[in-house]
């Protein structure tokens, strides 16, 4: 097993799609929707939000075989919040992350941890995060995201241009 990770192409969307909706339906914080409406609702807005003109996803693959994907990361790292620090207000680039999704199979070795960084997101550090679930509470317990901050309107809401 060789992971590499790229950006993700036009072949690899319904991957990410499929992937993210079908693991965040199980979510408790996904919402009162259907399960006969989840995908006609959840599919577009994925998309939606993958299209954003900042975001951008990141799959890991097989180095043997591109189109094997083991998972993906999906954010914008163009997120900038303005802070006063010692009476100075500087401004800093707080990464999203809208959703990682790692195949469970292959989870627990480091793919995650690949996918951030590739990104550009350094998970001790502060993030925003848009999508929760089990999974994201094990990590958070576990120290591996200290820093991350759940804040779902990110993703709900457009960026606000200056």
């Amino acid at each position: 097993m060789i992971v590499v990770h790229r950006q993700h192409t036009p072949d690899d969307r319904d991957f990410i799609v499929s992937s993210w909706s079908s693991s965040f339906k199980r979510s408790h914080f996904a919402g009162m929707i259907h399960t006969d409406d989840w995908a006609a609702v959840m599919h577009p807005q994925i998309r939606r939000v993958l299209e954003r003109p900042d975001a951008r996803a990141m799959v890991a693959y097989e180095k043997t075989d591109p189109a094997f994907l083991y998972g993906f990361i999906a954010g914008d790292t163009s997120l900038h919040v303005p802070v006063v620090e010692d009476g100075q207000r500087k401004v800093y680039t707080l990464p999203v992350v809208f959703y990682v999704f790692v195949k469970e199979a292959y989870r627990r070795v480091g793919i995650a941890r690949g996918l951030f960084t590739a990104l550009g997101v350094d998970p001790l550090r502060p993030f925003i995060y848009t999508g929760r679930t089990g999974v994201v509470r094990t990590l958070i317990e576990a120290r591996k995201i200290p820093r991350a901050d759940w804040n779902p309107l990110v993703a709900r809401y457009e960026k606000q241009r200056s």
